[in-house]
């Protein structure tokens, strides 16, 4: 009975733990959210670092040089995508009166098919309902919580240079500042997430340039406006499991029907690009990606609408890699370890069978 009510006690404790911790991580997005960005980005980064340290290049030299190249780069794309959203929300009216016409017009065409069968159709106008803004709204919140991020770039490189600098000497703390049997399953943890992460997040980086590269240039060839901003968001987006990829495609295509009087163009991008988000995901994505973080699929949605509802769209996109983080942890972890495999993507086998 003792044991019953412990059990429910630490459930209950469990709850209230959850609770606090995300209070805090709300309340503290503008102090945490650079620092979780910057220790990401160092994942991302330290292959660089420790390439030219094989070249025989000193230690502050190396991480000066990769500072230096990722602030330029950083500093170069954002001024870019910045003006190319000045302009889309510059030439958002532009749209809006298209898009009424093209609802007045199909209007008109319900009515008088209403009327040959006497039907009488209530007042009401797509035009109320339908309306650009919405998109140019989602755009903005999105682009605007993007651009947050952004603002904070010099901070969040400061702290990732900082990170890179120490990040090789903190295995060998831990096997030195503590007693082995500890000391061994921290650093294996330690190890395995530097790995694991790392790899995901190169490998899903560099899916994402190329899917948001491909994009820019089908929308270029074609002539669809803002290509850059579209581009740059399907970079961002393709980091978002499954949905990712869809919102990405939203945005373009409906720019697109309504730049346009034909509707071929239209459907002709529409059809690219989604045979290229179909061939970066499913074909390239997973021959590159050679292992999986093996993740519930309902898990992965939980935590999408979580991270989602804490730190809106940098939250989405961290979600993944922060929940694989967690789950390497849990395995670890001796009393842990079944939350781990309710984690997991498959059922793990047990040992001896």
């Amino acid at each position: 009975m003792e044991s019953k009510e412990l059990r429910l006690t630490n459930v209950f404790l469990g709850i209230i733990v959850v609770f606090a911790a995300g209070m805090l991580l709300y309340e503290l997005q503008a102090v945490i959210l650079p620092f979780i960005l910057a220790i990401f980005l160092s994942y991302i980064f330290k292959p660089f670092v420790l390439l030219l340290k094989r070249k025989k290049i000193p230690s502050p030299l190396a991480l000066l040089l990769v500072f230096i190249v990722i602030s330029g780069l950083f500093f170069g794309l954002s001024s870019i995508i910045y003006s190319s959203f000045e302009a889309f929300v510059r030439e958002a009216p532009k749209y809006q009166d298209k898009l009424s016409l093209i609802l007045r017009e199909f209007t008109l065409q319900v009515d008088q098919i209403a009327a040959r069968f006497d039907i009488k159709p209530e007042s009401v106008g797509l035009t109320d309902l339908i309306d650009i803004s919405a998109l140019t709204s989602a755009v903005t919140s999105g682009a605007g919580s993007v651009f947050s991020g952004l603002g904070n770039v010099f901070l969040i490189l400061l702290l990732m240079f900082f990170i890179l600098a120490g990040s090789g000497d903190l295995v060998a703390k831990v096997r030195v500042a503590m007693v082995e049997r500890h000391s061994q399953t921290l650093s294996t943890m330690l190890e395995s997430i530097d790995q694991r992460v790392r790899q995901y997040l190169i490998a899903k980086t560099l899916i994402s340039l190329a899917t948001g590269a491909l994009t820019t240039v089908i929308l270029l060839i074609f002539g669809v406006d803002f290509a850059l901003l579209w581009g740059f968001l399907t970079f961002l987006l393709n980091f978002i499991p499954n949905i990712g990829s869809i919102v990405a495609i939203v945005f373009p295509i409906t720019i697109s029907f309504l730049q346009f009087d034909s509707v071929t163009t239209p459907l002709v991008v529409l059809a690219l690009l989604i045979v290229t988000q179909m061939l970066m995901g499913n074909v390239i994505e997973p021959k590159i990606m050679e292992f999986s973080l093996n993740l519930s699929p309902l898990l992965v949605l939980v935590a999408l609408i979580f991270w989602g509802w804490l730190w809106g769209i940098w939250g989405m996109i961290l979600a993944v890699p922060m929940m694989s983080i967690l789950k390497i942890v849990f395995e670890n972890v001796e009393a842990l370890k079944p939350i781990s495999v309710l984690m997991s993507g498959t059922v793990p086998v047990r040992s001896g069978e």
